[in-house]
């Protein structure tokens, strides 16, 4: 019985068709590499401005977006798995912060709700001073380690008393604010000889701060981390619209 051995020639044809078939799936190999850089630049700017543009009524800033993983089969699915979305300098109400926030369950043709959103926002030790025109109660307000420093005036007896406290600042259980409570105070009125251990309606007298007025509606502040250089506060909502009015749409207290 003879043996059929291969020819140079058919040898030959079948190098070539190995080679072709390689060379067509690197070819492939790098279009879908290069498909997924530019649909992710495209997507990241995509969601980057429809934040800009969907964002409550006296909040101004630039956000940039960044899609976790690959898109390009979380595109085909209709639904972008993790999104982080930044900015380093946005302002509400004329107060400056810094936020990062990760969402959940994008739809990628911008309808219907994100989830399991969880981030925070940062305001530097210049900024919170601003948050002292929300309340009746304090002139100013300045970061502490773990807690804040009020200043302000009030009439007690007949005097008009300028005072200086130390607060600690919470987040209330509902979510839809802060609450700051003067601790220990001290009388600024050098012309005034009071000696007195508290005022009567500043210490221990909680003042709300509402949160919910900038966010949108489904957002709530969960915790607070604050030390002299800054305010980290952290929020959090279950879902999102993600359509312009559920963005632009904000709760109240």
């Amino acid at each position: 019985m003879s043996t059929a051995t291969a020819t140079p020639e058919s040898r030959h044809r079948g190098r070539t068709v190995t080679i072709v078939v390689l060379v067509i799936v690197v070819v492939l190999a790098v279009l879908v590499v290069v498909a997924e850089f530019v649909l992710r630049g495209v997507v990241d700017r995509i969601i980057a401005q429809q934040v800009e543009q969907s964002l409550p009524e006296g909040t101004k800033g630039t956000v940039q977006a960044h899609a976790d993983g690959v898109v390009i089969p979380q595109l085909i699915s209709g639904t972008l798995d993790d999104v982080s979305i930044s900015s380093r300098r946005i302002t509400v109400d004329g107060i400056p912060l810094a936020a990062d926030v990760t969402v959940h369950d994008v739809p990628v043709d911008g309808k219907g709700d994100v989830h399991d959103v969880d981030g925070t926002v940062t305001l530097a030790s210049g900024s919170v001073k601003d948050l002292a025109k929300y309340s009746p109660l304090f002139d100013r307000l300045s970061l502490t380690d773990g807690g804040v420093q009020l200043s302000g005036s009030t009439a007690v007896l007949g005097y008009d008393i300028g005072y200086l406290a130390q607060g600690s600042v919470t987040a209330q259980s509902d979510g839809r604010g802060i609450t700051i409570t003067p601790k220990t105070v001290r009388i600024t009125n050098s012309a005034l000889d009071l000696k007195v251990d508290s005022i009567p309606g500043v210490t221990d007298t909680p003042v709300p701060v509402c949160t919910a007025k900038f966010l949108p509606e489904a957002l709530r502040v969960r915790s607070l981390d604050v030390t002299a250089s800054r305010a980290e506060v952290r929020i959090t909502a279950d879902q999102l619209p993600l359509s312009e009015q559920g963005l632009q749409t904000t709760g109240t207290c």
